[in-house]
């Protein structure tokens, strides 16, 4: 079973302050790239917004997962980043996002991405969690959050 706190560590968990979405996304993508496990900040960075013209990947609930399989990742990996003022993000139910959950992967890893995604969507399919996360003041509260699953 994935955990995630596997993926995630306190150094790349954010509260954010950025207003607009490609700079959220950017800020996000700068803070995964200090895994280990990102070999190409700018790749990457090209990769989320690729896949962000294809589709918002906010999904409603203030949620969005932007993610992106690239060769120049070595594992899956993660970010997370927490407005609680809300982001607008053209998301399926056209709502602000609040909770931002960035994930690369390997370009192999399709198994190991797809179950990392699933993951995260049964975690924050609860919205009491959802709401401690908004609620949440610090990255150490958010990564204790996501430890207990």
């Amino acid at each position: 079973m994935i955990r995630l706190a596997n993926l995630l560590s306190a150094d790349r968990v954010v509260m954010l302050e950025q207003t607009e979405k490609i700079a959220a996304l950017t800020h996000l993508v700068h803070v995964l790239a200090t895994s280990a496990a990102v070999r190409n900040e700018n790749e990457l960075l090209e990769a989320i917004r690729g896949r962000e013209l294809i589709m918002s990947t906010g999904i409603g609930f203030g949620i969005a997962v932007p993610h992106a399989k690239i060769a120049s990742v070595d594992d899956v990996t993660m970010a997370v980043g927490i407005s609680s003022a809300g982001i607008p993000f053209e998301s399926l139910d056209e709502k602000p996002v609040h909770i931002i959950v960035m994930i690369a992967a390997g370009a192999a890893q399709q198994d190991k991405y797809i179950r990392t995604l699933a993951r995260v969507m049964l975690v924050l399919k609860n919205p009491a969690t959802r709401q401690e996360l908004i609620a949440a003041q610090n990255p150490a509260t958010v990564l204790e959050i996501f430890k207990r699953f």
